[in-house]
């Protein structure tokens, strides 16, 4: 059961009469059984053991860092950083068996080694923990003592999936709270519900419908068709992630909680560090907090030759390729994914070069040198995507990265080839797909739009907040507009004519 599933709202509905009806600690215990069924459902297999290996990894992994962090707090000095040392390897170690055993367990045992599911969203409560256990240590926060109360913040239902990635000192205090409904939070909630499930709905899903179709048979296509899929994937990825993220935060404002903002109109950012600083926030920032500053400033650090020789000296620089690389090899165990996070490193590194050597961009660059500068961003950023695509695939490998790229400059007939990805991928009639790009057209220039007018206008509020305060009949024609082509987004997937996954669910 996903955010998206027809299930979903009468799911949701039942938690918040549970929870607004419930007082005090039974609120906790409310969220915590409800994130409970929501992750079991979302583990369903044929196999019991497939089912219960999840939920077994992920309580197993709450109880560990619970009572660490407790052991943690009470100790000082030298036995408190061995204490966090030790838990924080245990809990990536884990991460990394189960995000890699499938790849090495081939190579140990043969083909006939039985595969291990990924436990579903590990990786995103490994670094919750993760970030609570080093904060307990670092004296930023008091050590849990209510194991339910903790339970409920790694294993929200909201983020539990795909993100983001929450802080304990932001919302276990949260948790602490008795919370009433409120029917303003509520309407706000909605609305970025709203706005998310058109994003992810409508643009991101009928995007995929061709993305899927090009790069899942590179070789049946050729030139601009293929550039046009890069550049298509590039919007389908931002659509899909910032729209779930927004669901998440809309879900939890409804139920009273404040979660972080995970996207912020990334695409019109000018270089690469103001480009991370909008994507995927949540990670960047604990990427930033939990592996930059360390690498930066950490004793250890200067005995590594790559990293530098003397702490006063900060190697900025070089942590900066460490973090990116680290990135790629979390995003997932085959080499595709190793060369996008290669390539990141190389975008920032070298952008910080360049910084270094020649005088600092203006903060207000005049339009055209804006633009340009926009647009190439954009340009790298969807070449690394081809390998992040490519790594989805079954089969994906750095050799059929490669093969797209060569036969982007081979020769094709641009329309012919786009109509047949269109009919393979959504329906196989002409006049469907005239409307397939005319329903896409409607679409992304609704995004594009929300998110110019919250770059440029509304400093990166929520488009949403502007639409609540419209006159009545304007509001609610947006309303219906975005449940129109919502609806139709939805039928156009699940009416027979084709299928999309979350690119990070899982993950």
């Amino acid at each position: 059961m996903t955010f998206t599933s027809a299930a979903f709202p009468f799911f949701f509905l039942a938690v918040c009469v549970c929870f607004f009806w419930a007082r005090g600690r039974g609120q906790t215990a409310v969220l915590a059984a409800a994130s409970a069924v929501f992750y079991l459902l979302n583990c369903r297999s044929d196999a019991p053991w497939r089912m219960a290996l999840p939920v077994a990894v992920l309580y197993a992994s709450a109880a560990f860092s619970f009572f660490c962090a407790k052991a943690v707090a009470r100790s000082e000095g030298a036995r408190r950083k061995r204490l966090t040392a030790f838990a924080v390897a245990v809990s990536l170690a884990v991460l990394a068996f189960f995000k890699y055993c499938n790849f090495f367990l081939p190579t140990v045992f043969g083909e006939t080694a039985v595969s291990i599911a990924l436990p579903l969203g590990i990786s995103f409560y490994t670094f919750a923990s993760i970030s609570y256990l080093v904060d307990v240590s670092r004296g930023d926060m008091d050590a849990e003592t209510d194991f339910v109360r903790f339970a409920a913040f790694l294993t929200f239902f909201g983020t539990i999936t795909s993100g983001p990635i929450c802080r304990a000192r932001t919302l276990l205090p949260q948790l602490a709270k008795d919370r009433r409904f409120d029917a303003k939070r509520a309407a706000d909630g909605l609305r970025l519900c709203l706005l998310g499930a058109f994003r992810w709905i409508a643009a991101a899903n009928v995007l995929g419908l061709f993305v899927n179709e090009v790069f899942e048979n590179v070789s049946s296509y050729a030139g601009a068709t293929l550039l046009l899929a890069a550049a298509a994937y590039s919007v389908q990825l931002y659509c899909e992630f910032s729209g779930y993220s927004d669901i998440a935060r809309g879900l939890a404002m409804i139920l009273g909680f404040d979660l972080p903002v995970n996207f912020k109109t990334p695409y019109f950012a000018t270089n690469f560090s103001g480009f991370w600083s909008r994507w995927h926030i949540s990670l960047s920032s604990w990427l930033q907090d939990y592996l930059f500053m360390p690498l930066v400033w950490g004793r250890w650090t200067s005995r590594l030759p790559i990293v530098g020789k003397r702490v006063e000296n900060p190697p900025t620089v070089s942590s900066v390729a460490i973090v990116f690389f680290v990135s790629g090899f979390w995003h997932g165990s085959t080499l595709p994914f190793v060369v996008w996070g290669a390539l990141q490193a190389a975008y920032r590194v070298g952008e910080e070069l360049l910084h270094r050597f020649y005088k600092k961009p203006q903060k207000k660059p005049k339009l055209p040198l804006r633009v340009f500068k926009t647009v190439s961003v954009f340009a790298l950023w969807t070449a690394s995507l081809v390998f992040f695509r490519v790594g989805l695939l079954a089969d994906g490998t750095v050799a059929l990265a490669g093969e797209f790229f060569a036969r982007m400059f081979a020769p094709g007939s641009f329309a012919a080839e786009v109509s047949a990805a269109v009919q393979n991928g959504f329906y196989a009639k002409p006049v469907m797909v005239a409307a397939y790009f005319a329903f896409l057209l409607i679409v992304l220039c609704i995004v594009i739009y929300t998110d110019w007018i919250s770059c440029f206008r509304d400093k990166d509020k929520s488009f949403m907040l502007r639409v609540a305060k419209w006159k009545t009949p304007a509001r609610w024609a947006a309303y219906y507009a975005l449940i129109c082509l919502t609806l139709a987004a939805y039928i156009m997937q699940s009416g027979g004519f084709g299928t999309v996954s979350f690119a990070y669910a899982n993950f």
